[in-house]
């Protein structure tokens, strides 16, 4: 087949699109060398991928016979001195002792491509001077495409076993630590209702605080690895629900919003859970807290004493707690949540000089 140059490189582009749709390694290396064999006539080709120290075949086009390519070591061959130097390689003539180390004898020239960290796309031919420098530069174009594909693919690979490694977490905290607690909370139980004393309740104190922190971490860690259950959610309603699960103390809210958003509805309760909590922890127990619209989303604010605004980046950080009340979990938990949703939070000073959240970036329903 002999396209136009125009031809060839709206073909590529096209295949571009494909190569960004496929979701494994195999998968993009065939579809490459499909494309490498139909649009540039390059009928004996493959990639390469690294696996540890070698280079291993991944993909072959249909013409190649079955042994025209072989596994090579990092520094083996044109396909390791591409690998190495990151460079494209032309070979007009393959001599038996030019270091070459071709996989058959009779290929007589070839061009080597490098796809960054991933391998090494090769074509060869059994005649002398078969590519040219065009070659090469087409060559370098399908496979940037397909550097591109096998990238997110890696990314893809990574958040998985992030996710595993994440799901194993929270089995160990629920089953490991959850498990000696309730053992050690029904001990303490039963010699309380024999005696009680300060030192016991303290005790008592300590277990509820070590209960909420299993909890919050429990929570940080799945709120990563559960799909999103997308509805409309009438943000008044679930405030005022999500108020009463709060030690509200002498503190007031006020909502002033009647808008409906697209959220998960148990995610985005922990969200205003969290910040209300907050609000009343460290607002102080009068606190007055304010929720209200903004264009793309609202804002939850209070009068306490506010965040400073070097520390207003950091107590999203797990871990972090301006005191010893909470478990340092709240806010990292709340910043989790508007990340899967795809939401933009800052925090600001309110209009009474205390804490303002702006949460935007928000799918707003019509009603």
């Amino acid at each position: 087949m002999t396209n136009s140059p125009g031809e060839t490189i709206e073909a590529l582009h096209d295949v571009a699109t494909r190569l960004q749709s496929q979701d494994t390694t195999e998968s993009v290396c065939d579809l490459t060398v499909s494309a490498a064999s139909d649009i540039l006539d390059f009928n004996l080709c493959t990639i390469l991928i690294r696996d540890g120290e070698w280079l291993v075949p991944r993909g072959t086009s249909k013409d190649a016979p079955a042994d025209g390519s072989r596994q090579m070591r990092l520094d083996q061959g044109l396909a390791g001195k591409t690998y190495q130097t990151g460079e494209s390689q032309l070979v007009n003539t393959i001599e038996p002792d030019d270091n070459t180390d071709p996989a058959k004898p009779d290929y007589r020239s070839g061009i080597s491509v490098p796809i960054d960290d991933h391998g090494v796309f090769q074509a060869v031919s059994t005649t002398e001077s078969a590519f040219t420098v065009d070659d090469i530069e087409l060559a370098e174009l399908l496979v940037s495409h397909s550097k591109t594909a096998l990238d997110r693919i890696e990314r893809e690979q990574e958040l998985k076993q992030q996710i595993e490694r994440l799901d194993r977490f929270a089995s160990v905290v629920s089953q490991d630590l959850r498990n000696p607690l309730n053992i050690a909370q029904g001990y303490l139980e039963t010699v309380r209702e024999k005696e009680d004393s300060e030192p016991l309740r303290k005790v008592a104190a300590a277990h509820e605080r070590m209960d909420h922190l299993i909890d919050d971490m429990l929570t940080f860690a799945r709120i990563g690895t559960e799909a999103l259950n997308l509805e409309t959610v009438e943000l008044a309603q679930l405030t005022e629900e999500s108020w009463s699960s709060v030690d509200q103390q002498n503190a007031t809210l006020s909502i002033d919003t009647e808008q409906y958003i697209s959220a998960d509805r148990t995610r985005l309760r922990q969200l205003l859970e969290n910040i209300l909590s907050n609000a009343v922890m460290y607002g102080g127990s009068d606190v007055f807290v304010r929720v209200g619209e903004l264009e793309d989303g609202f804002y939850i604010e209070d009068d306490g004493p506010g965040i400073p605004a070097t520390d207003r980046t950091a107590v999203f950080e797990a871990g972090y707690s301006p005191g010893t009340e909470g478990t340092g979990f709240g806010l990292s938990i709340v910043k989790q949540v508007t990340e899967a949703h795809g939401w933009d939070i800052r925090i600001t000073e309110g209009s009474d000089n205390g804490t303002r959240f702006e949460i935007t970036k928000i799918d707003i329903i019509s009603q």
